[in-house]
């Protein structure tokens, strides 16, 4: 038997914070595109059942043409069972319509309860934070295989304590919430799970993203992560210190880049210390990634190096400035800001 375990879609997600108008727009559809392919791998490879571990939506509230998208994806897979719990952004996003869902889809309400399937138990509830006395009512048969789905932060003890899921004979503790695939030991028995999300939208939510494929057989449940995203996000640190030139900055931000397709989304951040005379070229650099990337941003969090032996007998404006800040009673930090928005207005470039 094979079960997919997947969680944290936030499908009809806005996607506006980096991404212009027409990209978010796109990038919307290749996430509901990614559960169609989701159901198209569980079909291709043999899958019985899809565990989806909560927010599948990015809040209760979704346009009917996305609910109905879901909807029919389900009721299209009749071969497929699908196990559903709420989470924190999409709780009882099914409860307004309950009428026309699909006979496949089971959803998880506010109390335990089990499905029994031919090779196990699927046990869920729904909700991010759930009353420590409900945990008492968690009863599962030890004969039989055991999985458990619940929504939360298993480093927050009033989100999801683990001490109280040990020795409940489960298996595997299907989780969501957290977006990064993380796997570790729950007991003697059973393991707990974060499958991460399926497709990065932010810069938060870097690297591989996928699900988790779970095999059945013998009386053991073994997981595999499978990566599966259509795009990946990568967080690039690139040290200018050494820098003499913009040049050298974008010979140093393409090396970093080497490896990583087109077709990703990539954020530049640039750190290091840098002398006043570098003159850096940031938007020009980010403009010429956009056109080699599916999107490309330059956070620029580097500092100005000042030394002010340097300017003790510079008679120049540029020396005066220098020295009367670095005189100021401001922070470090403020003083190194105000130098640089200073210099590049001396040098009329844009703040």
């Amino acid at each position: 038997m094979r079960i997919i375990h997947t969680a944290d879609l936030h499908l009809d997600s806005r996607l506006e914070t980096n991404l212009d108008p027409v990209k978010a727009k796109e990038r919307k559809r290749e996430l509901l595109l990614s559960f169609d392919n989701l159901i198209n791998y569980a079909k291709n490879n043999l899958v019985d059942a899809i565990l989806i571990s909560g927010d599948l939506f990015d809040r209760p509230k979704i346009s009917a043409k996305t609910r109905e998208y879901i909807i029919g994806l389900i009721e299209e897979a009749k071969e497929l069972q699908f196990f559903l719990i709420y989470g924190n952004h999409d709780i009882n996003m099914f409860s307004e319509h309950p009428i026309g869902l699909p006979s496949n889809l089971h959803i998880f309400q506010d109390r335990w309860e089990t499905i029994s399937l031919p090779e196990v138990d699927i046990t869920g509830i729904s909700g991010e934070s759930i009353s420590p006395a409900l945990y008492d009512h968690l009863v599962l048969n030890r004969n039989k295989l055991n999985i458990v789905m619940l929504h939360g932060d298993i480093t927050n003890l009033n989100s999801i304590p683990l001490s109280m899921l040990k020795e409940r004979s489960i298996d595997y503790l299907a989780l969501g919430h957290l977006h990064k695939y993380q796997k570790g030991k729950l007991d003697d028995r059973g393991v707990w799970v974060y499958p991460g999300c399926l497709e990065g939208r932010g810069f938060d939510e870097e690297g591989p993203k996928g699900f988790m494929l779970l095999e059945i057989a013998e009386g053991k449940i073994s997981s595999k992560f499978i990566p599966f995203s259509k795009r990946i996000l990568h967080d690039i640190k690139v040290d200018i210190t050494n820098c003499d030139s913009w040049l050298e900055i974008r010979k140093n931000v393409n090396l970093k880049l080497t490896d990583v397709p087109q077709s990703d989304m990539v954020r530049v951040r640039l750190i290091g210390n840098y002398d006043l005379s570098l003159i850096k070229q940031n938007e020009l650099l980010e403009q010429s990634l956009n056109q080699q990337y599916y999107f490309a941003k330059v956070s620029d969090e580097s500092r100005l190096r000042i030394n002010p032996k340097d300017y003790e007998n510079d008679i120049s404006l540029k020396g005066e400035f220098i020295r009367n800040v670095l005189s100021s009673k401001l922070s470090e930090d403020d003083k190194i800001r105000v130098i640089e928005y200073g210099i590049k207005a001396l040098m009329k470039e844009e703040i």
